[in-house]
């Protein structure tokens, strides 16, 4: 079995029966449709070009990928995550940590923090959780509590919250009140000398806002577990991209540890710099 192709430039043109499809470099199964032709592979040809329908069975069996298509409970989902999520599925990577992730995060009530939350994470380095949570940064005093309040402790392994309601949900109120949490390239505007930096696991359902100032580093929740103190050791700050992380299998300090320090070669230089508090909450 084959079928005539002709490649044009970026696009690769295959006719299946009476049907003609063209497939630009854009596409995300490009490279393995070329792959494919190059090694008479003609069933993964076939596959790429008419994709079966595949549901997935994870969790609560609430995903179903058709094509470049995902499907929430029935309905098309549009979104950076949904294009991120298809593209990790037909490369191979395990998508039960994403599936998970969508599992809690479509339990937020806030529409903006399900269009913009996976984006903020794969932009700050943010990894993904086995369980569908996520890992954040917390600048904190000396003696571990909160630097706006001082009433808040953020020891490891205390859980933190607040109504979810007394969160300011304006992402354009940049310094205002919430839970934060922020990405690394964050930590050199918040603290001082002596702040400890802590590590957050925060379900995406908590997340409230991200305000739009500092490029989105930082965001606001109602709720977040301290997991970890990183100390001034390179190794210790995430900077591998999300769905490079996604396969973390626990939350343990020394798991997180083993699937960051694989990636990273990165500086913490925020913990040596001095900055000023911008007074925007807990």
């Amino acid at each position: 079995m084959s079928f005539p192709y002709l490649i044009q430039g970026k696009n690769i043109v295959v006719v299946i029966g009476n049907t003609s499809h063209t497939i630009s470099s854009t596409h995300i199964s490009y490279e393995k449709l070329k792959e494919a032709i190059k090694n008479d592979d003609w069933d993964t040809v076939k596959d790429l070009i008419e994709p079966k329908k595949v549901v997935l069975q994870y969790g609560k069996g609430n995903v179903e990928v058709q094509g470049d298509k995902m499907f929430w409970k029935g309905k098309e989902f549009h979104n950076y995550l949904a294009g991120k999520f298809i593209e990790m599925y037909q490369e191979g990577f395990p998508v039960e940590p994403m599936v998970n992730f969508m599992e809690n995060l479509m339990q937020n009530p806030s529409k903006r923090a399900v269009e913009e939350l996976y984006a903020f994470l794969e932009k700050g380095n943010l990894p993904i959780t086995a369980d569908g949570c996520f890992l954040a940064y917390k600048k904190v005093r000396n003696d571990y509590l909160d630097i706006h309040s001082g009433t808040m402790s953020n020891a490891v392994g205390n859980v933190v919250e607040m109504e979810r309601n007394e969160v300011d949900d304006n992402k354009d109120r940049t310094c205002s009140t919430g839970l934060h949490f922020c990405s690394l390239d964050y930590l050199s505007h918040f603290g001082s000398y002596d702040s400890r930096t802590v590590v957050l696991k925060i379900n995406p359902r908590d997340v409230v806002s991200i305000p739009a100032d500092y490029h989105s580093t930082k965001g606001r929740a109602c709720r977040y577990e301290v997991i970890d103190e990183i100390n001034k050791d390179a190794a210790d700050a995430f900077v591998a991209p999300v769905q490079e992380t996604a396969v973390v299998a626990g939350v343990s300090a020394d798991v997180i540890r083993a699937a960051v320090e694989a990636a990273v070669k990165a500086a913490l230089a925020a913990q040596n710099t001095t900055g000023e508090t911008d007074g925007s909450g807990i």
